[in-house]
């Protein structure tokens, strides 16, 4: 009898622990787009234990999707700092299991999108304070959290006024597209980069970065020696397939046209109208193939301390 008692009650106390654990996450959906088309995006919210409204990070996942190993861990590190983490899944509601080989099976314009309309959602949630809200992302999704700091976008998105991210912090972001005189939200910039980086490249992003500097946007650029593309975790990968847009940077100029840099392609004409067929032919001039990358125990341990003392500082106030 003693023994069943005991059984239940270890049943019932692991019951509670399930529920409780349960009780900590909670799946949000906002729109966004897919090639034109409307799409509901998904995101999972880690709740700390902290009673609301709390700050909140938003993890914006890279090329290859999301993976426990990072997105999991980065949101556990969140959630620790009495953080709610915010992990958006751009892939599953498309459909889409990887962009490796095929960019444009979720065109970054759409990806961009996504990290604003978590923005959004985010702002009318109760729970969440509006006022301290960051972003932060890797790889593809570090160029999401880098390109929801320009204002341009934040308003073509929809995002009302007075909401804003109060922290950016893109790790190896592509910087693939440089607007003319860039014009920030004001928030915090902190780039992570790798100095061995050949998936994305280290160049075109320290160059931009002093374009939106010069702009007076409050940005920092930190740059791991030797480490590669994915230095804060994972085991060493090659895919010879994978498009490799390292060479690629499309800058906008005065009268509002865009020109390939490596290729000199004119991709859309002054005004900003698209020029048929030019983006195709640019991206195939300057796009190579083969990506690699991997973990940097120096670099993965260092990041990750300055990622929370971020944190601390812009949205705990510490």
């Amino acid at each position: 009898m003693a023994r069943r008692f005991l059984a239940s009650g270890l049943a019932l106390l692991l019951a509670i622990a399930g529920s409780a654990q349960a009780q900590q996450r909670e799946r949000i959906g906002f729109e966004s787009r897919q090639k034109g088309k409307p799409v509901q995006v998904t995101a999972e919210i880690h709740w700390p234990a902290q009673a609301g409204p709390v700050p909140a990070m938003v993890i914006h996942h890279g090329s290859g999707g999301i993976g426990r190993n990072r997105e999991g861990r980065f949101a556990a590190e969140v959630v620790s700092l009495g953080v709610a983490a915010v992990v958006i899944d751009s892939f599953g509601p498309r459909g889409v299991t990887s962009t490796v080989v095929d960019q444009s099976a979720v065109l970054s314009v759409d990806y961009n999108l996504d990290a604003l309309g978590a923005l959004k959602a985010l702002g009318g949630n109760s729970r969440i304070d509006r006022q301290r809200i960051g972003i932060t992302g890797f790889s593809k999704g570090g160029t999401s959290a880098l390109m929801a700091a320009h204002e341009k976008q934040v308003v073509a998105a929809g995002v009302p006024a007075g909401l804003r991210y109060a922290l950016h912090v893109p790790f190896y972001p592509g910087c693939i597209a440089q607007f003319y005189r860039p014009r920030t939200t004001g928030a915090p910039i902190y780039m992570l980069l790798g100095g061995a980086d050949s998936y994305v490249g280290v160049e075109p992003c320290q160059t931009y970065a002093a374009a939106l500097l010069a702009e007076g946007a409050r940005i920092e650029v930190k740059v791991f020696p030797g480490a590669n593309h994915g230095f804060d975790g994972g085991a060493p990968y090659f895919n010879n397939m994978g498009e490799n847009h390292s060479q690629c940077v499309f800058q906008e100029a005065a009268d509002g046209s865009w020109r390939e840099r490596k290729t000199g392609i004119m991709t859309v004409g002054p005004g900003g109208k698209p020029i048929d067929g030019a983006q195709s032919l640019a991206i195939g001039g300057c796009r190579t193939l083969g990506v690699s990358g991997g973990g940097n125990e120096a670099a993965a341990k260092q990041s990750m301390e300055d990622f929370k003392s971020y944190i601390r500082r812009h949205l705990l106030g510490g």
